[in-house]
């Protein structure tokens, strides 16, 4: 994978990129319900695994969405 300087985020990065709270980032983290890794000490998150894991997540998509017609 090559990275961009800007894929590498930190805890308030992935929080706006997410919409969720720092404090819940953080509980995810703890939960390994979320990508990260640990440099040096310092979590940090990889932008394309959260989009992937977004992406991922169980839902309805586009695709299945009836689209009613007038």
């Amino acid at each position: 994978m090559n990275l961009k300087e800007d894929d590498i985020l930190l805890i308030s990065d992935a929080a706006k990129l997410t919409k969720r709270s720092p404090g819940a980032i953080r509980n995810m983290v703890m939960r390994r319900k979320i990508p990260f890794r640990k440099v040096a000490g310092r979590l940090v998150f990889i932008r394309p695994e959260l989009l992937r894991w977004i992406e991922d997540a169980p839902g309805v998509r586009l695709t299945e969405v009836e689209h009613e017609r007038p």
